[in-house]
């Protein structure tokens, strides 16, 4: 079993022992495993970043499913959580979701990710761009490049994200 299928089959038993906690919303995956599922694993991810507004009883659910607490992180055997406290990176809330492996995860939107990544990018992490390049490549008509352009904060942003897409599309 791959490192991939243990974050899956993690996820599910998270959300699964949410559901019956009687959570009647579940965890939104961000950060670079929500990469990592836009890339079907193409780009691999060592931890797992949950987005939940609960965090005691998602913290209560790790103990009990033997995870062990290092800071924000929870580990058991090769599986890390990150309990994400970041919420600014889902403006209106707004998320996908995937089905896998018979359930359905909840997912930062594309655009988000998208917006999230070209921080990293006009940083300097060429890896960053080539990958926002290849999303663009993969997901483009499915994208919501006007969403991106809006909630871009700066113009460094805007103008490298114009660039990549350009470079994309040739």
């Amino acid at each position: 079993m791959t490192l991939l299928d243990k974050q899956i089959r993690a996820i599910k038993e998270i959300y699964t022992e949410l559901k019956k906690a009687g959570s009647k919303i579940q965890p939104v995956i961000v950060g670079k495993f929500a990469l990592t599922v836009y890339t079907q694993g193409m780009y691999p991810s060592g931890n797992i970043s949950l987005l939940f507004p609960d965090i005691p009883l998602l913290t209560k659910i790790l103990k009990e499913l033997g995870y062990s607490q290092m800071g924000d992180f929870w580990t058991r055997e090769d599986v890390v959580v990150e309990i994400s406290k970041n919420f600014e990176i889902i403006p209106a809330g707004t998320f996908n979701q995937i089905e896998t492996e018979g359930f359905t995860m909840n997912v930062v939107s594309l655009e988000d990710l998208l917006i999230d990544m070209m921080k990293q990018c006009i940083a300097g992490d060429e890896t960053v761009c080539e990958l926002t390049k290849m999303l663009v490549k993969s997901y483009g008509p499915a994208i919501d490049f006007h969403y991106i352009f809006q909630n871009l904060k700066d113009k460094k942003s805007v103008i490298k994200f114009k660039q990549l897409r350009k470079e994309t599309l040739n």
